[in-house]
This record gives structure tokens, sequence and C-alpha cells, in this order.
């Protein structure tokens, strides 16, 4: 019992002084600049995206010194990843002075795949950023939009217009390999859907063979086989008053002119297709 009550004593000598040391520590300022970062900083590493942003932009407005180009970026890229990309637009709308939250609309545009949008405001942002970074930054932006909506000429244009002087080597680099996606992008394959919609209209079935799709060319063929063969029946044996010559031929010549749209469908089918492989390759990665 002796030990027990000895152990208990040096413990508690132990603790003592920090016990006292933290009683007499000043309590933590949870509303300081400094704490507010830090505690969106630790729910944006958490995944709490939401809260971050709420955390961000408090922080934002605790600062006499004014905006935090960091934060703003942020707070953007708090409500997109979580799932709210049209909150980043309204907050970033209200910073129009700045030249961080004018980059990050249009990066938000993009990242919502409304490239036009996209476009349009990063070109018109232009002439109004102050920090040479920004045009840079916009203007490989620019042509990534252009990439997206397969404008191949517009976006080998945009980086042919790149001025690489003065700009880091990683971005002149990155410049002239979008520009050679783009000059990849234009000389694609691609079927032309008039000649498709022609072939298939002079021979059943050859629009589908220049497409390419053999299985689609060889149905088309027997299908009008068998309902031209019918239709030739039923007026050599019933004469123009043939009920099964008129079906047939009705059904012939609905799936003959289906035969010529199919062709062209198919064509641009493929041409969508091929670019839409082609894009998946390319490595967007928003400056």
């Amino acid at each position: 019992m002796i030990y027990r009550h000895a152990i208990f004593l040096i413990a508690f000598c132990s603790l003592f002084p920090g016990l006292i040391a933290i009683a007499d520590s000043p309590p933590i300022n949870y509303d300081q600049p400094t704490n507010i970062r830090k505690f969106a900083d630790s729910l944006f590493a958490q995944g709490d995206y939401l809260r971050a942003a709420g955390e961000y932009q408090r922080y934002l407005f605790s600062q006499p010194a004014g905006l935090d180009d960091d934060v703003l970026r942020r707070i953007a890229e708090s409500y997109r990843l979580g799932g709210q990309p049209d909150r980043a637009v309204q907050f970033l709308q209200t910073q129009p002075d700045s030249n961080a939250a004018r980059y990050e609309l249009g990066a938000t545009y993009f990242l919502m795949e409304r490239y036009d949008e996209s476009i349009d405001f990063l070109e018109k942002s232009q002439g109004l950023f102050q920090d040479e970074e920004y045009r840079w930054k916009s203007q490989i932006l620019i042509g990534m939009n252009n990439l997206m909506q397969k404008r191949w000429e517009s976006a080998i244009q945009n980086f042919d217009q790149f001025d690489l002087s003065g700009i880091p080597e990683e971005a002149s680099h990155r410049a002239s390999v979008y520009k050679r996606y783009g000059e990849d992008g234009q000389a694609l394959p691609s079927k032309n859907p008039l000649l498709a919609g022609f072939l298939s209209t002079l021979l059943p079935g050859s629009g589908r063979v220049y497409v390419g799709r053999l299985n689609d060319a060889l149905l088309t063929v027997f299908f009008l086989g068998v309902l031209g063969w019918g239709t030739y029946d039923g007026f050599s044996e019933n004469g123009i008053s043939s009920r099964k010559g008129w079906v047939l031929g009705t059904l012939g010549g609905i799936f003959y002119l289906g035969n010529v749209y199919g062709s062209v469908v198919a064509a641009q089918t493929h041409n969508r297709r091929m670019e839409a492989t082609f894009l998946a390759t390319i490595p967007f990665e928003v400056p």
C-alpha cells in the first residue's frame, strides 16, 4: 500500500508543473487569421471541401491586407472538388479585380466543359491581366479549350502566336506539345459522310465498306436482295396489283434509303470515335 501511494505521489509531482503551465497559458484564439487558415488547410486535407471553402473565405475576409491569390485558388478548388463548381463561379465573379480570380474563373469554365465561355472570358481578360504569368497561362488554356472542341486549326494558330520569350521552359514545352497535338488532330484519318452516302446510293452497302463496317454491308446486301427478289416475284406472279410486290417493294425502298442514311451516320460516328479516342490520349493539365 505504501509503495502504491509513493508511485501516485511521484506521478502527481511530475505532472503538476505541466498542469500549472497549461492552466496559465492563454486560450487559443480560433478567430485569429493564422488559426483560421490552419483549420481550413486541415479540412481541405481531410477532403471536407465545402467546409474548407467556408473557412478559406472566413480567412480571406479576416485579412486586412486584402486578397490572397493562393486562398482564392483554394476556394475555387474546394467548391469544384466538393461537387459545386457553380458556387466556385459565383464566388470568383465577386472578385473582378483579382488576376487570380479571373484566371481561376476561366479554368473553372474549362473544368465544367463550358469551353466557349472559357475562351470568351479568357480572351477578354488578356488585356486586363497585370501579371505576365497569367497571360501565358490563359493563352495555354485557350488552346486547350480549342483542342477539347476539336478546333484543331484554331488551337494551332493559338500556339503559333505564343510568345515564348520570358516564360518558363516548362510552359514553352507544354505549348509546343499542345500545338503538336493540334497538328496530330488535324491529321486524324476521317471518312467523308457525303462520299459514304453517295457510294451507298450507287451500290447499296458500299458506303459501309468505305467506313469499315463490312458486316453491316453484307447484311444490307442480303436484306435488299431478299426484298428485291420478293418484290420481283410478287409482280411477276400477280402483275401490278400484287399486294406482296407492293409491300415488299415499299419495305425495300425504305431499307434502301436507310442504307444511304446509315452510311452517312456511320461515317460521322467513325470520325467522332476517332476524335474522342485521340482526345483521351492527351494529358490535359490546367496550368
